[in-house]
C-alpha cells in the first residue's frame, strides 16, 4: 500500500473528510458540548458490541464508509505499546478500524483452514516485537494471539488514526449502539462477500509468502556465516590455494601471450607468401588446442581446487575470493562468546 497520509501532511476539506480510498464525506459539526464520560459498565458493554459485530462492520464497510457519523463511530478500544503507552491510539473510530482491516494484510488473518479472524485490540512492544493482540472470529470467539511481524500491524493503525484526529471532535458521530440500530432498522440483506474472502486470502497469501522468504533470509545468513568460520578454518590452505591458482593464471597468460605472438607472425607470412595455407593450418591448429586446453585446465582447477579440502560443498576458488575480500578474514575470527579460531 502507498503512504497514508496524516493530519501533518494532509488537510481534508472544509466540514468534510478524506478516505484513504479518496471519497469524501460531508461532516456535521457538533451542535453541544460532548456528553459525560460513560462508566466503566457501558464501556465495557460497547466494546463487546463491537467485538460481536467486527464482521458484520466489515461486511456493511460500503454502508459504513458512505456516512461520516458511521465512520466516526468511537470505538471504546484502548490499544497501546510498552514503553511508548497510548499515543497515537486515542479515540479510534469504527472507520479508522475499516480502513485498517482494508489496509493491513497482518490484521486480517486467514489460516486457509480455520474461520477467519481479525485484529481489535494491539498490545505489545515495538523493539522486541513480542505481542499478545486480540483476535476475533466470524463467529464472535475471541482470543489472544502474537502477530508476527509486529511492526507491519501497529504503525499503519496509528497513521489512519491520526489521519481524522481533528474530525474526531468537531463533527457528529453515531454511536456503536445507534450503527447497530441503523443496520438492523434498514434490513440489510447478508451479504455474500466474495470480495471479503478474496482479501482474506490475499492477506493470508502475502503473510506466508513473507514468512517463507524471511525464513529463507534467516537460513541464508546462517549458511553463509557458517561458511566463514570454515574458510576461516582452512585459511592457510585456502592462501596457499589461491597462491597455486594465480602462479597458474600467471603463466597461462604470458603464454597466451607468445601463441597470439606467433599467430601474428604465422599471419604474416601467409599474406606475404613464405608458406601457403596447408602449412599455416599445421603451424596453427596446435597452438589453438594449445591455449583451449591451457583455458580448459585453469577453469578446472578453479572449479575444482577447493573440492579436497570441502568435499560434496561445490565450493570454488571464486568462494575463496569472496571470502579473503571480507575484511574480517584478516583478523581473529570471534562470536559473542569469543573468539573461534
Amino acid at each position: 500500500m502507498g503512504i497514508i497520509k496524516t493530519k501533518d501532511d494532509f488537510k481534508h476539506p472544509e466540514e468534510k473528510i478524506q478516505l484513504l480510498n479518496g471519497t469524501v464525506l460531508d461532516c456535521y459539526p457538533l451542535e453541544q458540548l460532548a456528553t459525560a464520560p460513560r462508566s466503566d459498565a457501558e464501556t465495557e458493554d460497547e466494546e463487546k458490541l463491537f467485538v460481536t459485530n467486527a464482521f458484520r462492520f466489515l461486511r456493511y464497510r460500503n454502508k459504513i464508509m458512505s456516512d461520516s457519523r458511521m465512520f466516526l463511530c468511537p470505538v471504546p478500544i484502548q490499544n497501546g505499546l510498552v514503553n511508548t503507552g497510548t499515543s497515537g491510539f486515542h479515540h479510534p473510530t469504527l472507520g479508522v478500524y475499516i480502513e485498517w482491516w482494508l489496509n493491513c494484510e497482518s490484521a486480517m488473518i486467514c489460516s486457509g483452514i480455520e474461520t477467519n479472524k481479525v485484529v481489535y485490540h494491539i498490545a505489545g512492544s515495538p523493539l522486541s516485537g513480542r505481542n499478545s493482540c486480540g483476535v476475533v472470529d466470524e463467529n464472535g470467539k475471541t482470543e489472544t494471539e502474537s502477530i508476527h511481524p509486529f511492526s507491519s500491524l501497529w504503525p499503519i493503525f496509528m497513521r489512519i488514526n491520526n489521519r481524522y484526529d481533528e474530525a474526531k471532535g468537531m463533527y457528529q458521530a453515531y454511536t456503536l449502539e445507534q450503527v447497530v440500530e441503523i443496520l438492523d432498522e434498514e434490513r440489510l440483506p447478508l451479504i455474500d462477500d466474495k470480495e471479503l474472502e478474496i482479501i482474506f486470502l490475499k492477506n493470508a497469501l502475502l503473510r506466508w509468502r513473507s514468512d517463507i522468504f524471511g525464513e529463507i533470509n534467516r537460513l541464508k545468513a546462517t549458511i553463509d556465516r557458517l561458511k566463514f568460520q570454515l574458510f576461516y578454518g582452512h585459511r592457510d590452505e585456502l592462501k596457499a590455494i589461491m597462491a597455486t591458482y594465480e602462479e597458474k593464471k600467471e603463466k597461462k597468460e604470458q603464454r597466451e601471450k607468445e601463441i597470439n605472438a606467433v599467430c601474428k607472425e604465422l599471419r604474416r607470412k601467409l599474406k606475404s607468401g613464405e608458406i601457403d595455407n596447408k602449412h599455416y593450418q599445421q603451424q596453427l591448429t596446435p597452438l589453438k588446442k594449445e591455449k583451449e586446453n591451457n583455458d580448459y585446465l585453469l577453469r578446472e582447477y578453479r572449479r575444482f581446487a577447493l573440492e579436497p579440502l570441502f568435499p560434496d560443498l561445490g565450493y570454488t576458488v571464486c568462494d575463496a575470493e569472496a571470502f579473503f575480500k571480507d575484511p574480517r578474514s584478516a583478523g581473529p575470527l570471534k562470536s559473542s562468546r569469543g573468539r573461534f579460531f
